[in-house]
Formats: structure tokens, C-alpha cells, sequence
């Protein structure tokens, strides 16, 4: 795994560029680079300023017109619109894509007519640049790096001006509108970064904390933010999260739990807004309820995705036939099992058995806790089985039920903002943290398989490339950015008020597999995160993640003033 120690470096200098738009809008970019030596051998960092146009789409228009086009730098798109009668217009839409490691912010927007800066449009005209969603550019918003926003152009002939308050004659009306962007103030107070909200909470030493451990947010890129996360200390703490990390966005209220190593802002459902109030409790605050898998009697079902063709299940809870032999392991030759090491006494380190007095079986049984068995069969070895079942390449086959009905959900309701959200990992870590009876070499029968998170802990990192789920991870694929909070992520808040919704709700985490059951984390009623049984019923509150930069535009985080992201 990556170690996530970067150095962040201080510029000389606001990075400024003028992007010339001729007739219509220009982007410019330039390049900062620099190295850091250390002994004059290691380079720290890369920073790069890159905002420039891609993706010229025209939407629609009464009449024809060059088709926009985007010029080799990048920084400025053209195109040649003639209109006739009242009513005609033309508009397209271009990308503004940020795609260096430095946050953009818009320093100045200008328009011109003949080269002249614009203070009133001839009567007749109509001129407009604005994001694709109508809202107006304006000094000081932000273009977060690996980010895109989209901007709609359009020109048109007013609809309710005369015919003869048009110019008689052809007339050749230059237009250029250009935005300037300046590298953002990261510490700036003018600008609603979600992020922000809870990193000037840490810092005040109020309700958040900044995260100190290893982590990992992102299977493609490295981190350049501090993670920060909120923190109830006490009860009283608890309870204030809750009127300080409220969000509406997709026409749905959030909860904002910590932040990202990218910069993006970690969110978990909670409900529909009331008259703009997020103040919904019990089961109002889910989408539903699911069983985590419908199959509960392998380990393998603890997976967010499995492999059913791997997969071995519980057989049954009875003692070996009297005088049984058996072994601490067992080679594999003609299609049979043989035992190695015998002995007639199942212990802590005999646990293969054939269930009979030679030894030798087509299909062998490994004892995992007291009298609870499994079966083996083609020459695998319990160790090949967990591997298979956990952590090998192919993993991850079929979906969970609740991975099932979250990307439903997701598919029916949050689709159209995609573009908003960072491809983050949701992390199914099925590292294992005590084999106990699954450890052929000294597993006690008196103890059970563990999970890494299956008791409290704190730790975001995700070491298994298959536990990372992203949509860009082949090993680990999402269908959408979507999925369920982690146990760390939970118990980072410190306080069951800051999670509790008085119902039980699944989380993304295993937990164990006990007798013939497969546990899973999930918050308990009092908000006490805790283990349940996969095939057990309870609450789906699916978890997204904003993109870096993300803003609001109002609010203040309270459950009646929620921050609005638009």
C-alpha cells in the first residue's frame, strides 16, 4: 500500500491566466513545476496548473452555425452564428476542466463587443454565459482540481422586439468573453468549500479532529488534503454534530462525516427534506431495509461483491465418527485426501479428518470451531479456500443483496448527478485479523474467524486491492459511486449520538464468522456499533462523496438551515 506522507510546498506566486475567447470564451493554462531536493535524489511533488475547454456540444437553436470549435491550446473556442428574425438563437455548451493538482478560482470575467468591455447590450441582443443549470459565473467560485464544470453559452434575437429595431444591414458583432482564473486561497473565508466547514471546525478544536493514521480514498490518485472528521467527545458533542453537518444535495438531505485525501467531503443519507428542514429520525432516515446477503453460512458472504464458485459453506455441527483419525494437514494425490501428522484427538492443531480410521477420503473435513465443520474437495487446502473466498483476484463475482439495492436505488435517483461526486474506495476490508479455529497450525476449536474491523477501531487504510471498491478498480468495480460507510468511519465520531437513528442500519465492514454465521457491522439502536447475523433485516443508508471543491451556497449545517449544494 502507498504510503500518503507529501509535502505540501508555499508558491511564490497566484497563478493567473487569461483565457482569450474570441466571440465566445477563452481558457489559457499554464504550467507550474518545480522539485523539492532532498540529498539532491528525492523529488517532492509535481504541481500542475492545467484549466483549459474540452467537449464543444451544441444543445439546440433555431438556427445554423459553425460548429464551435476548440482551438489546439485549448484555450479558446470559436464559432460563427448568423441571426435573422426576432426569436433566433443558438447555444452550446463547453467543458471547463481542471485537470492539474492546483485548486482554480475565478479572479474576473469580462465581456467585449468590438473589443470594447460591454456595459449594455444593443437592445436587440441577447448574450449569455452561465453554468449548464442557468446559475451565474461569478469572482471568486471555485474549479477544484480534477474537476469539470460545464458552461452553456447562447445568442439570441429578443423575442419581443420589431423587426425594424434590427439592423437593417449585415452587421459583424466580435464578441469575447473571458474568465480569468487565479490558483485558489486555500485558507480563503469567501469561498463555501463544503470541505472547509469541517477542517475550520478542527482547527477551532470544537467539534472535528484532523486524522493522523494511514488512509486511502482513492485507487488512482495520490492524497493532497488533510482528512478531517467530525468529533463528539461527549454526549452533548454527539448531539451537536447533528446540527452542524447538515447538507440537501440531489434533493436529498446528508450527513457530512469526514472528509477525503482527495478533498472531497464523505456524506451519508438521511432522508427527504421537509420545507427545507433535514430533521427526520427512525426510518425516515434510510432508503429501506435489506439483509446484507441473503446467504449467511460462509465466510465469503461478509463480501460487498463474492465468488460463488469458490465459496465453502457450513455442513454441519456433529463430532467426528469415534476413533476417527485426524491430521494437521493433508496431501492431495488420485483424487484423495490423505491426512498428515495423525492423531485420534482433535486439538488446536488437528483439524482435518476423513471421519474414519485410515486416513484417506475423497472429500476431507476441516473442524473450525468445537463440532462445527466444513468440507473440502479437489485438492484445495483450508488456506487456498479462505484466499479464494476473500482476497483472490476474482473475488468479486456476484453482488451483495444490499449492493444489489443500493445500486437500485442509486439508479433511480441519483444518476444525473454522477458528475458531482469523486470515484472514492468504500472499503469491504476483509483482512483477516484472527483466524482462530481457520488456523490449521494452531487455531483453537474455542475460537472463531475475526475480521480487521471486527471489533472498534479507527483505521481508514485498505490494504486488499479486491476490498477496494471504486469504479475505477477492474478487481473491486462499482457500477456507481456509491456504497456504505465503513465501522472506522463510524467509530471515528466517537459518540453514539452522532450516528444513532433510533433503528438498526448496515455498514460495509465484516465483522466474524460465528458457528455457521457470518457477521457483518452495522449501528445499533442506541447508536453502538456492534454485529449482526448478514441474513438479519435492517436499515440502508448509502454513503457518496462529493468531489473536491464542492461549495454550498447557503445554510449554515443546522437540521433547519441545511448547506445547499447545487
Amino acid at each position: 500500500m502507498r504510503r500518503r506522507n507529501f509535502a505540501r510546498r508555499k508558491k511564490q506566486s497566484v497563478v493567473s491566466i487569461i483565457l482569450d475567447l474570441i466571440l465566445i470564451l477563452g481558457i489559457g493554462y499554464a504550467v507550474i513545476q518545480s522539485n523539492l531536493n532532498i540529498n539532491g535524489t528525492a523529488n517532492m511533488g509535481n504541481p500542475r496548473w492545467n484549466i483549459h475547454w474540452e467537449n464543444v456540444q451544441v444543445k439546440e437553436g433555431s438556427v445554423s452555425a459553425s460548429t464551435p470549435t476548440i482551438n489546439s491550446a485549448q484555450t479558446t473556442v470559436t464559432y460563427s452564428v448568423v441571426l435573422n428574425i426576432p426569436g433566433d438563437y443558438y447555444e452550446f455548451t463547453v467543458d471547463a476542466v481542471n485537470s492539474g493538482t492546483i485548486d482554480g478560482m475565478i479572479d474576473s470575467i469580462t465581456s467585449k463587443l468590438n473589443g470594447v468591455t460591454i456595459t449594455n447590450l444593443p437592445n436587440y441582443l441577447e448574450y449569455k454565459v452561465s453554468y449548464e443549470d442557468g446559475a451565474t459565473l461569478a469572482v471568486n467560485q471555485l474549479l477544484a482540481a480534477n474537476s469539470t464544470e460545464t458552461y452553456k453559452v447562447r445568442i439570441k434575437y429578443r423575442d419581443d422586439i420589431e423587426l425594424n429595431q434590427i439592423p437593417a444591414t449585415n452587421q459583424s458583432l466580435p464578441f469575447q468573453f473571458t474568465v480569468k482564473y487565479k490558483q485558489a486561497d486555500e485558507n480563503a473565508t469567501n469561498i463555501n468549500r463544503l470541505y472547509n466547514v469541517i477542517k475550520t471546525a478542527a482547527s477551532q478544536g470544537t467539534y472535528a479532529r484532523k486524522y493522523t493514521g494511514d488512509h486511502h480514498d482513492s485507487f488512482t490518485e495520490e492524497p493532497s488534503k488533510d482528512i478531517y472528521y467530525w468529533y463528539g467527545i461527549n454526549d452533548t458533542g454527539g448531539a451537536a454534530i447533528l446540527d452542524k453537518n447538515n447538507v440537501i444535495f440531489a434533493g436529498f438531505c446528508w450527513q457530512m462525516i469526514r472528509t477525503t485525501d482527495t478533498g472531497g467531503v464523505k456524506l451519508i443519507y438521511n432522508g427527504l427534506p421537509n420545507s427545507g428542514q433535514c430533521n427526520n429520525s427512525g426510518t425516515a432516515q434510510q432508503i429501506g431495509t435489506s439483509t446484507f446477503n441473503t446467504n449467511y453460512n460462509s465466510p465469503a458472504y461478509v463480501g460487498y461483491m463474492y465468488n460463488p464458485s469458490t465459496l465453502i459453506t457450513y455442513k454441519e455441527n456433529s463430532a467426528a465418527t469415534s476413533g476417527s483419525l485426524f491430521g494437521t494437514g493433508v496431501t492431495y494425490n488420485g483424487g484423495n485426501y490423505t491426512l498428515t501428522n495423525t492423531s485420534t484427538t482433535y486439538d488446536e492443531t488437528h483439524h482435518y479428518t476423513c471421519n474414519n480410521t485410515t486416513g484417506i477420503c475423497g472429500t476431507v473435513r476441516y473442524y473450525y470451531y468445537y463440532n462445527y465443520y466444513t468440507e473440502i474437495s479437489n485438492g484445495r487446502t483450508i488456506d487456498q479456500c479462505l484466499t479464494d473466498m476473500l482476497s483472490a483476484d476474482n473475488v468479486n463475482q456476484t453482488n451483495s443483496t444490499i449492493k444489489t439495492n443500493v445500486d437500485n436505488w442509486y439508479a433511480n435517483n441519483m444518476v444525473s448527478y454522477t458528475s458531482k461526486l469523486e470515484d472514492t474506495i468504500f472499503c469491504n476490508d476483509r483482512g483477516i485479523r484472527d483466524l482462530g479455529g481457520w488456523n490449521p497450525n494452531g487455531g483453537s476449536k474455542a475460537s472463531y474467524l475475526l475480521f480487521k474491523h471486527g471489533s472498534a477501531n479507527s483505521d481508514l487504510s485498505c490494504t486488499n486491492i479486491t476490498d477496494q471498491f471504486s469504479l475505477t478498480n477492474t478487481k473491486a468495480k462499482l457500477t456507481y459511486p456509491v456504497g456504505l460507510l465503513t465501522s472506522p468511519e463510524t467509530n471515528l465520531l466517537s459518540n453514539s449520538n452522532a450516528i444513532k437513528t433510533e433503528q438498526v442500519y448496515w455498514l460495509i465492514s465484516p465483522s466474524s464468522f460465528y458457528n455457521d454465521n457470518a457477521l457483518e457491522r452495522s449501528v445499533k439502536t442506541t447508536g453502538i456499533v456492534t454485529n449482526y447475523i448478514i441474513n438479519s433485516t435492517y436499515g440502508v443508508r448509502p454513503a457518496i462523496s462529493l468531489k473536491p471543491g464542492t461549495l454550498y451556497t447557503s445554510g449554515d449545517g443546522s437540521k433547519n438551515n441545511p448547506y445547499i449544494v447545487e
